[in-house]
């Protein structure tokens, strides 16, 4: 399966000449049957796979890779959300799209499935081929975007690591360096005010290597406040991950 066709927003991937796989999780056979007629409508290119529970899509998930999950809310004695977090926890279906199907008095359960990682919603009595491609489009560009976001956090956090190595095992060393140089430039300094015949052009260069000293002190000084705002910010949300 490409990963390729998630990626444009522009042209939705049911519109280019790749086959798409497409669950249809609800136990509402008449719904299936009208989810699968506008999918076709819609000018999909899609095997269409279909489960009335759990336990159908539990054995699907691990035969095939979908590409489009599509969740109805009501589903006997479980929930969309619980088809959500099946699919969500499933190590081979990463790249499946999931798009929950609510009531129209279920706006609150669209908005919970959105917070645990569904990528889109519909509502059932508003579902047409319009509502079918937008909502569609819609799940594929924040799945791309969440992707990008989740790229960044990685490594800005791969960074906030490689900041941590430098001031642990260099800092020491290089705050001592740095304090040594700029007392030996103070003393040349002092010195060269009481004699005049230091160039003036020598003198400028000791300022400027005084303002670097001081500078790669005050650049280590932002680091140490990153990283310790890094812990305080783990520290306080490793409990709640706990809760």
């Amino acid at each position: 399966m490409s990963n390729n066709h998630f990626t444009d927003v522009a042209a939705p991937p049911f519109m280019q000449p790749v086959v798409l796989n497409i669950l249809s999780v609800d136990d509402d056979e008449i719904d299936r049957l009208r989810l699968k007629k506008l999918c076709r409508k819609a000018g999909m290119e899609a095997e269409f796979f279909e489960a009335a529970n759990l336990d159908e899509m539990s054995l699907l998930l691990d035969r095939e890779q979908f590409d489009l999950v599509f969740l109805d809310h009501n589903l006997g004695m479980d929930t969309g959300l619980d088809a959500l977090k099946l699919l969500l926890t499933h190590e081979e279906q990463v790249q499946a799209v999931p798009i929950m199907l609510t009531s129209v008095t279920s706006y609150s359960i669209a908005v919970e499935a959105m917070r645990r990682g569904c990528a889109d919603y519909i509502v059932k009595e508003e579902l047409s081929t319009d509502a079918l491609i937008k909502s569609i489009a819609s799940a594929i560009e924040r799945r791309a975007l969440y992707g990008q976001l989740s790229s960044a956090r990685a490594s800005e956090k791969e960074l906030k690591r490689i900041f941590q190595r430098f001031i642990v095992g260099c800092g020491p060393d290089l705050r001592l360096l740095l304090s040594r140089t700029l007392a030996g430039v103070r003393v040349v300094k002092s010195q060269a005010r009481q004699d005049d015949s230091v160039p003036p052009s020598v003198l400028s260069d000791v300022s400027m290597l005084e303002r670097s000293c001081k500078d790669l002190v005050a650049f280590m000084d932002d680091l140490d406040s990153v990283i310790e705002d890094t812990r305080h910010v783990t520290a306080r949300v490793s409990p709640n991950l706990l809760q």
